[in-house]
């Protein structure tokens, strides 16, 4: 409780000092390193690939696998964890706290590595799981270095950048910007690797802008168009996951809005009338599967990911405790990926569902972890929701918990979970930081206001 409490203070007395002082908030473009950590998040937006590279994410892996690129390819990943690396040691103090209070997400990389004996592609296993490492010390870096609103301002910038250009590139450059390679010949992908990782980012970044409180007129304009911009490329990415997140992220706004509404001791009886609505909503589904379904746009076998996800648990089956090894599973038409891919026709970069991705990868051990790792930031958010009186807190955390709850339910239908190169995967980390820091805050808070150090404001100015 006391390391808490240290860490909590610590971090209350910075956003409160940022609060108080516009000139911080201003200052974030006024250094050097602010513009070298937006070039490094750039390399994770675009997955590490040219956006001038259009071709299958299924193609570009078999290639990389067995075109002489290996050596190339884990001295890049490499070298991004080098970089990575310099940022969270300008706050070395700082990380180190942050990844004592986030052990899971620590732990995740660090047993990837220690696992590259049972991998089938142990340097691979390696390179990858050190670009992890060095990925989540980054987002630990972010995390003490700015407040919640710098980053959700280095974000809309982050995404302003890549948005647009996916636009241009989309109606300027076809070529590059349309899936001609994935056969959907009239969906953006803009300078992204596919249609769908477009329409996932476009609507992390939606929920960047639905969140951002700009500071200045200039600002406030570019949150506008940004929120433009991401629904027109939802709308075009022609990607079906990302119309119903979309849908799921509307609901979302409208709920937390309406609990707003209510008192704080209101909420279980607000809680449970939305536990009957989606109760009602889970029941529509089961009877009438065939709606949902083609609302989405998909078949029954949801475009053949029924077949996948039973070839995947054949696979899993054969190594059910540690897995093929990080980032090791899917080598195109070696090893066990091979047999997936003869059963169902198709070649595969992923098992199009998260969790099946991170059991084949690091069987049920990974699996507890992320599992852990859900249930912690699910346990934070609704204690920060029920007991926070502040209203810029409240703000960060429905943030945060939009970006958990977008995630788990992507990942049921693509994945991301832990990738070392996803910007969604870096999203999820951060809300999951973001999420344990404001929870801290807040039993710290509870904790001096019982003792009567301090007096906290249900309100901060700003």
């Amino acid at each position: 409780m006391a390391t808490a409490q240290r860490f909590g203070a610590a971090t209350i007395s910075e956003e409160v000092k940022a609060r108080e002082n516009p000139a911080e908030v201003e200052s974030i473009w006024g250094r050097t390193s602010t513009w070298g950590l937006l070039l490094l998040l750039i390399y994770f937006a675009l997955d590490g690939v040219s956006p001038f590279v259009n071709e299958p994410t299924a193609t570009r892996a078999v290639a990389t696998g067995s075109a002489g690129g290996v050596l190339m390819e884990r001295l890049s990943k490499l070298l991004i964890c080098a970089a990575c690396m310099v940022f969270a040691l300008q706050r070395h103090q700082s990380v180190r706290r942050v990844s004592m209070h986030m052990k899971l997400v620590t732990a995740f990389p660090i047993i990837a590595l220690l696992l590259y004996p049972v991998s089938q592609q142990p340097t691979r296993t390696i390179s990858s799981a050190a670009l992890l490492l060095g990925g989540v010390l980054l987002v630990y870096y972010v995390m003490s270095r700015y407040t919640v609103d710098q980053v959700l301002e280095l974000f809309l910038v982050l995404g302003a950048v890549t948005i647009v250009a996916s636009i241009v590139f989309a109606l300027a450059l076809p070529r590059y910007g349309l899936d001609l390679m994935g056969g959907h010949e009239t969906a953006w992908k803009g300078i992204f690797s596919a249609k769908n990782y477009l329409g996932n980012l476009a609507l992390f970044f939606l929920t960047v802008a639905v969140s951002y409180r700009p500071r200045n007129p200039f600002l406030r304009s570019v949150r506008l168009a940004q929120i433009l911009f991401c629904l027109v490329a939802i709308a075009f990415s022609r990607a079906a996951t990302a119309y119903m997140l979309t849908a799921v992220y509307a609901v979302y706004f409208v709920i937390i809005r309406t609990l707003r509404c209510f008192r704080k001791k209101d909420y279980l009886v607000a809680g449970l009338a939305l536990l009957v609505v989606v109760s009602a909503a889970a029941a529509m589904i089961g009877l009438w599967p065939d709606l949902l379904i083609s609302v989405m746009g998909k078949d029954l076998t949801l475009t053949g990911r029924t077949g996948i996800w039973s070839a995947v648990l054949d696979s899993i089956a054969k190594r059910p405790l540690l897995g093929y090894g990080y980032q090791a599973f899917w080598l195109g038409l070696e090893g066990e990926s091979y047999r997936i891919i003869l059963a169902v026709s198709w070649v595969l970069a992923q098992a199009q569902n998260g969790f099946l991705d991170v059991t084949l990868e690091m069987g049920t051990v990974g699996l507890t972890i992320v599992l852990l790792v859900f249930r912690f930031a699910f346990r934070d958010a609704v204690a920060c929701l029920l007991r926070s009186r502040d209203d810029t807190q409240l703000r960060a955390v429905e943030w945060y918990l939009a970006i958990v709850i977008l995630t788990l339910i992507y990942n049921l239908d693509e994945s991301f979970l832990f990738e070392p190169k996803h910007l969604g995967s870096m999203f999820f980390l951060l809300a999951c930081v973001g999420l344990k820091m404001e929870w801290l805050r807040l039993r710290v808070s509870t904790a001096q206001q019982a003792t009567g150090r301090i007096t906290v404001p249900k309100k901060y100015p700003g």
